[in-house]
């Protein structure tokens, strides 16, 4: 697998439901279906870089070396949660979309979380047409080593996947199941 950001999903969810893990190229993001209808997608990165799409060599710098405001981004569909209609629902390029099967209670106890999160910095909220998601502030800060990569694995491992790889660049794959030894 190389320097690939490796995903083990759980083998056995006991009330199995499929999230997305999108692969955006620089950055990644998840899916998660909503509690009711559609999906929301999440999203975390540095706010002035990511939030404010202010892109030059000062705010790349800033973002790579040093500790940042961080943003997390949202944005809940109508669309429902197969791999079609998530491609379908997003304004922006995806490199990768891997389907990972998790259990329903882990799903929805992150969802509570994030959208927790995302309530409580409300105050913050701005709309990036760029990356069609809502951000506000989040409160970790935004690090090298702390990056959008590191917190999709945070929050895969919420999940109950298994998450191994440097999580430096959105370089993902994902395997079915560990293989058993015996013996």
């Amino acid at each position: 697998m190389g320097c690939a950001n490796v995903v083990v999903p759980p083998t056995s969810p006991v009330k199995p439901r499929a999230v997305y893990l999108l692969d955006h190229g620089r950055h990644a993001s998840l899916v998660l279906p909503a509690a009711a209808t559609g999906i929301v997608r999440y999203s975390y990165g540095d706010w002035t870089y990511y939030a404010l799409r202010e892109t030059s060599m000062v705010e790349t710098s800033s973002a790579a070396l040093w500790s940042t405001q961080a943003a997390l981004g949202r944005r809940a569909l109508d669309n429902s949660a197969d791999p079609a209609e998530v491609r379908r629902a997003l304004k922006v390029g995806i490199e990768g979309l891997y389907e990972i099967v998790v259990d329903s209670d882990d799903v929805d106890q992150l969802r509570r979380r994030l959208d927790g999160l995302y309530r409580a910095n409300h105050d913050t909220r701005i709309y990036n047409s760029v990356y069609d998601l809502e951000f506000v502030h989040h409160p970790q800060p935004y690090t090298l080593f702390h990056n959008s990569n590191r917190v999709i694995a945070e929050w895969l491992r919420e999940l109950d996947c298994q998450v191994r790889g440097l999580l430096l660049f959105s370089n993902w794959k994902v395997k079915s199941s560990e293989p058993s030894i015996s013996g």
